[in-house]
C-alpha cells in the first residue's frame, strides 16, 4: 500500500484569531504567522526588556498625536500572515476594530533572534514600511533599514554607542548608547 504525503494545513489570520477566541491558543502566546505556519518566538530576557522599555518611553513621550505606539502587538503582513514586532508606530486609525497593516517605523530588539529579524526585512520592505530598526543587544549596535523597495531596503546602516539616529517620524533623535544601556 502506497503511503500518502500529508499536506500541512496553512492557517490564516482569521484562523488564529478564532483559536484565541476558542481558548485553543493563549492570547498572550508569543507567536507569529509566517506562510500560514505559527512560529513560536523566543522569550524576552532582561536586556531585551530594558531596551524595549527605553524605546516605549522615548516614542510615547514624543507622540503628539501624529503617530501611535504599539508594543508587541499584531501587524498584518502583505502575504496574509502577521508579525508581532517589539514596537511599531502607526498613523492614528479610527476605531479599534481592525488590525493595522501599515507602519511608519518597526523596531525589533534582538538578542538571539537577529537572523530571524533580518529575514523579516524583506517582508517589511514589501509592505512599504519606511523604516525598520533592529536593536542588536548581543552586538551592541542598531541596524537602520530605509528606502523600502520590492522585497528589500536600499539603505542599511549600522550605528553604535556614541552615535545618534534621527528617526524619519517626528520624534527626538535616539542616542544609541542610551538605547543599548551603555
Amino acid at each position: 500500500m502506497a503511503s500518502q504525503i500529508a499536506t500541512p494545513h496553512r492557517f490564516s489570520v482569521e484562523d488564529v484569531l478564532a483559536m484565541v477566541r476558542a481558548g485553543i491558543l493563549d492570547e498572550h502566546a508569543r507567536v507569529e504567522l509566517v506562510d500560514g505556519v505559527l512560529v513560536e518566538m523566543t522569550p524576552i530576557g532582561p536586556q531585551h526588556g530594558g531596551a524595549l522599555e527605553w524605546l516605549i518611553n522615548h516614542f510615547a513621550t514624543a507622540s503628539d498625536g501624529t503617530f501611535r505606539v504599539r508594543v508587541q502587538d499584531t501587524l498584518l503582513t502583505p502575504d496574509g500572515g502577521f508579525f508581532e514586532p517589539d514596537l511599531f508606530l502607526i498613523e492614528p486609525i479610527p476605531g479599534r476594530d481592525r488590525l493595522p497593516n501599515k507602519a511608519l517605523l518597526v523596531v525589533e530588539v534582538a538578542y538571539s533572534s537577529r537572523a530571524h529579524d533580518e529575514w523579516k526585512a524583506a517582508t517589511y520592505a514589501a509592505a512599504g514600511v519606511p523604516e525598520y530598526w533592529i536593536v542588536d543587544i548581543d552586538r551592541n549596535e542598531l541596524l537602520v533599514h530605509r528606502q523600502p523597495g520590492a522585497g528589500a531596503y536600499a539603505s542599511v546602516a549600522r550605528f553604535a554607542a556614541g552615535d545618534v539616529v534621527a528617526p524619519l517620524v517626528d520624534a527626538p533623535p535616539v542616542d544609541v548608547a542610551a538605547l543599548l544601556g551603555r
